[in-house]
């Protein structure tokens, strides 16, 4: 009877799975499907990609499209991937962030399945009999896996801590940037960014309430929001765009850019913001806007300060005054403004360059692989 298995001589090939709903566009990625995308062009192995059908999608060797379904969605595309899976043939295949598809490809195929968070794995808090049966079952899915990769050092050891019983191998793999892609800019424009999702936990409306205090005393100096998801959060959305109307044409809000624009303004931009008031699982915002060039003002909450370590301007507190003083300080100090800028950028260029970080994940899946191989 023929394996489903591929030969250990043959050519390593991971199949790459999207959560439901991510449409793999160039229009409207995510920073998980940015992610994909980047470890797919610099694995040494193929890389094949699965998502939902989007117009436009990113680069990759080969993408295959899903069909959005309404009703239950993750066993339906379970079954498509699980097929798919069959006819490729892949040496392991990786899930991102959703561990109930995850674990529903681990029982429907033969190969080893490895799921990478981008987000805090938090124990369920219902009523104590459903919280013990929560636990239970997402105890035996996540030791039915081959192989987990957090984004953070912060994500792995929340891991640890709320989920001891979890034995399967892990590792740490967060975004990576292209260093040599960035062109940061040697002359700044006296602006400060802000890009990120429209919702309270980002901080954005503190930063917002900050420049307008701020800029009216600095008129050579501008503010440009980048914002994803305005609907979400209507009337908070409304709030930053009041925030923001003092400052008149100073002020641009942008929606749903794409991320080559909001690269751009990353290299060009003399201050960005990293205001986040929740622990960040990572924040690839911050990540940019150093691989950009810019200098950076931060929360350090959560995966934040692994990203700056020395290089960024703290807050103390997430709120509108301590944020106007911190651009107030870089503002009128453009030598601690250089000194940042390009600490921020070698720190990125030593820790979270996109070989390094790709490499990393790629000996993680070889490691799963020949695990799974001896069984």
């Amino acid at each position: 009877m023929p394996s489903d298995s591929p030969s250990r001589d043959e050519p390593r090939r991971i199949l790459q799975v999207l959560p439901r709903g991510m449409r793999y566009s160039q229009d409207s990625a995510t920073s998980v499907d940015l992610f994909v995308c980047e470890m797919a062009a610099h694995s040494r192995f193929r890389v094949d990609v699965v998502a939902e059908s989007g117009d436009r999608p990113l680069p990759a060797i080969s993408v295959h499209e899903l069909p959005p379904f309404a009703i239950a969605k993750t066993q339906r595309r379970a079954r498509l991937v699980a097929a798919l899976a069959r006819e490729l043939k892949p040496s392991a295949v990786v899930v991102q962030q959703h561990l109930p598809s995850a674990a529903a490809l681990r029982a429907r195929t033969p190969f080893p399945v490895i799921l990478q968070k981008h987000n805090f794995l938090r124990p369920s808090r219902a009523a104590a009999w459903l919280r013990d049966a929560s636990r239970w079952r997402r105890t035996r899915q996540l030791n039915a896996l081959a192989g987990l990769t957090f984004v953070s050092e912060t994500v792995l050891a929340d891991f640890e801590r709320d989920w001891p019983e979890v034995t399967t191998p892990r590792r740490v793999v967060p975004n990576g940037v292209d260093i040599a892609a960035w062109a940061p800019r040697s002359e700044r424009a006296k602006d400060v960014l802000a890009v990120g999702r429209s919702t309270p936990e980002k901080g954005l409306l503190e930063a917002a309430q900050a420049l307008a205090v701020v800029l009216p005393r600095h008129p050579d100096w501008t503010t440009t929001f980048v914002v994803s998801e305005p609907d979400r959060f209507p009337s908070y959305f409304t709030a930053l765009t009041k925030a923001l109307a003092p400052l008149g044409p100073r002020a641009r809000l942008r929606v749903g850019a794409p991320f080559h624009e909001v690269k751009a303004l990353n290299e060009a931009a003399a201050i960005a913001l990293a205001p986040s008031v929740w622990r960040e699982p990572f924040g690839r915002t911050c990540l940019e806007a150093h691989a950009g060039g810019a200098a950076v003002v931060s929360s350090g909450s959560g995966g934040l300060r692994e990203i700056s370590g020395d290089a960024a301007l703290y807050l103390s507190t997430v709120d509108a005054a301590q944020i106007a003083e911190s651009v107030e300080t870089l503002i009128m100090d453009e030598p601690l403004r250089n000194r940042l800028s390009a600490a921020g950028r070698a720190r990125i260029e030593r820790l979270f360059e996109l070989r390094r970080v790709a490499a990393g994940l790629d000996d993680f899946c070889a490691e799963t692989i020949e695990r799974a191989a001896r069984g």
